[in-house]
C-alpha cells in the first residue's frame, strides 16, 4: 500500500509546530524535543516524515551555525 502525501494534513503540522530558522539555544531545544518525540514512534505518516526531514534540517543549520560561531570566538581570544 502506497502512502500518498496530505497538504491539509501537512499544512496542520506546521500550524501547530510553527518551524522556522533557529536562532536560540531555547527554540533549539524545543525542536530537538519534537524530532524526539516523531523518532519514538515506530510509523509516521509521510507529512509528518517531511515535518521531521525539516526540523532536522533546521537544528542542523543551527548548531553548525552555534559551533563555527564558537570556533571563531576561540580563535580570537588565543590569538
Amino acid at each position: 500500500m502506497t502512502l500518498t502525501f496530505n497538504s491539509d494534513i501537512y499544512s496542520q503540522l506546521l500550524s501547530q509546530h510553527q518551524p522556522r530558522i533557529i536562532k536560540t539555544e531555547e527554540e533549539n531545544e524545543k525542536f530537538l524535543e519534537t524530532v524526539e518525540k516523531l523518532l519514538s514512534r515506530s510509523n509516521l505518516t509521510p507529512e509528518e516524515d517531511d515535518l521531521l526531514e525539516l526540523l532536522v534540517k533546521l537544528i542542523e543549520d543551527f548548531e553548525d551555525t552555534a559551533l563555527a560561531s564558537i570556533m571563531r570566538y576561540t580563535r580570537l581570544k588565543y590569538k
